[in-house]
């Protein structure tokens, strides 16, 4: 029985199991499913981290990372007011981020937390979607990024 079948066997909608293994098999994501509100959940901190950008600001840090050949994931919540960029796990045992970026209402995901994915890797929630054997951009990367790009914004 595949992986499928038996969240299917379970209650899990087809779908989101698809879409469950695509996450762990193809890319390697520790993902599970939330079935109480019915979504999928990508644990932070062991091989993945999340920065969460105000919209406003994520726009131009993902044309800068994608000019700089730098660009990874980045998902939307549902209104799109906040963009998720996946990041390589921050090096630091306690990321901060610097306060200008606080002040931006840039938030990290801690580690160990969770962060709520699009429903399928074709969802229209990804700004930019994950591909299979692709690095991701790194944490520190990404901060540079977002504060030059603040900088300029203010």
């Amino acid at each position: 029985m595949t992986a499928e079948t038996q969240l299917a066997v379970t209650g899990i909608a087809a779908d989101l199991a698809s879409a469950l293994t695509y996450y762990r098999e193809r890319l390697g994501w520790p993902v599970s499913i939330n079935a109480r509100d019915r979504c999928l959940l990508l644990r932070t901190g062991d091989l993945i981290d999340g920065l969460i950008l105000p919209a406003a600001l994520g726009q131009p840090v993902a044309a800068e990372l994608c000019t700089s050949m730098m660009s990874g994931p980045i998902s939307t919540d549902d209104d799109k007011w906040r963009w998720t960029f996946f990041t390589e796990c921050c090096r630091r045992e306690n990321p901060e981020l610097p306060p200008d970026l606080r002040s931006a209402n840039v938030r990290t995901v801690p580690k160990g937390g969770h962060v709520m994915l699009p429903p399928h890797p074709e969802s229209k929630l990804w700004r930019q979607p994950p591909e299979p054997n692709r690095s991701l951009p790194p944490w520190s990367a990404v901060v540079a990024v977002a504060r030059r790009v603040l900088d300029r914004l203010t």
